[in-house]
């Protein structure tokens, strides 16, 4: 049986789980070193998937097409968590299971958004700088402490940045469909959340309903002088009013680690002094990379062997 792998630098560094595939028995066409992303040509990616038995992706689009005229797949194996980039219902109509990589990515994400709240709380960027000029010149931050981190999602993201959030003192309040306080996290109504957040990180998946959910209204309702984290989908904030936003002061900054079409190098955040953006790389650590890849191969041999726990899988 034939595995594509379309997951960019799947086999890069390490190859544990590109050897795992092939001790399993699998031929395995390793397209990772290839630069595909949520950017690439659709019908690109469906001319490389035609005959696979199963195809291990990252946030690149699996098309209907590629689905449908592609007569033997029976697993699509997404490195990450985020499901967006594949119709599961035309999957599941078509006999093809999709699995995701649960429990690897959500701390890494966690870690990532704490690092942009430690950013502006304490800015030890311009501190550095001045430093390096020259200067004695203490800069006065507001630090972390006491200030309000408003949660849009609160799944295993959002919980996992409650567990790091809390012991730095800060008030954690979330908004989702089904609330359940835990970790020191307390629910909150979406316009009373907005009111009272210093940063707000959003954690929702991408889907017709969470398409520019954040925009002009809601930053509009956002406390001045908030700070936004996107570490989710690019397509749930409106770009143009997230730009906005920031250059009228209504909010002090962004850290924003998504994009519309990826990679990106044009993105209408770049160049804003208040705004630090990453390349997608919120979800990755060295030896979390590792346990992704490892996830997708495993959900891979597993499916096949009957042996997959349904948890992994989505719909």
């Amino acid at each position: 049986m034939k595995v594509v792998v379309t997951a960019r630098d799947f086999s890069t560094d390490d190859k544990t789980a590109l050897q795992m595939l092939q001790d399993a028995g699998f031929e395995v066409e390793d397209h990772s070193k290839e630069d595909i992303g949520s950017g690439t040509n659709e019908e690109y990616i469906r001319s490389l998937v035609l005959d696979a038995d199963a195809v291990i992706c990252g946030p690149e689009k699996i098309s209907n097409k590629a689905i449908e005229e592609s007569k033997k797949l029976k697993i699509v194996s997404r490195r990450g968590i985020g499901y967006d980039s594949i119709d599961i219902d035309f999957c599941k109509k078509n006999g093809i299971a999709v699995a995701r990589a649960l429990g690897t990515v959500e701390g890494s994400v966690a870690e990532s958004v704490m690092a942009y709240i430690l950013y502006f709380a304490r800015r030890i960027d311009l501190q550095s700088e001045s430093m390096n000029k020259g200067e004695w010149k203490r800069i006065m931050t507001p630090g972390a402490k006491s200030h309000t981190l408003g949660l849009i999602g609160f799944g295993g993201i959002g919980k996992e940045i409650a567990k790091r959030a809390v012991p730095f003192g800060m008030e954690v309040l979330y908004y989702c469909r089904h609330p359940k306080d835990e970790f020191g996290a307390h629910y909150a109504e979406l316009d009373e959340l907005l009111a009272k957040i210093d940063y707000v990180s959003i954690n929702v998946p991408l889907n017709e309903s969470t398409v520019n959910m954040i925009d002009k209204k809601i930053f509009s309702k956002m406390k001045d002088g908030a700070v936004l984290i996107n570490t989710a989908r690019s397509k749930i904030v409106d770009t143009n009013a997230l730009v906005d936003a920031l250059k009228s002061g209504k909010l002090s900054g962004a850290a924003v680690d998504v994009f519309d079409n990826e990679p990106c190098t044009d993105s209408p955040l770049i160049g804003l002094p208040n705004v630090v953006l990453t390349p997608h790389t919120a979800p990755f650590t060295i030896e979390n990379f590792r346990e992704m890849n490892n996830r997708a191969a495993k959900s891979v041999i597993e499916f096949f062997n009957g042996t997959l726990d349904s948890r992994y899988l989505i719909g």
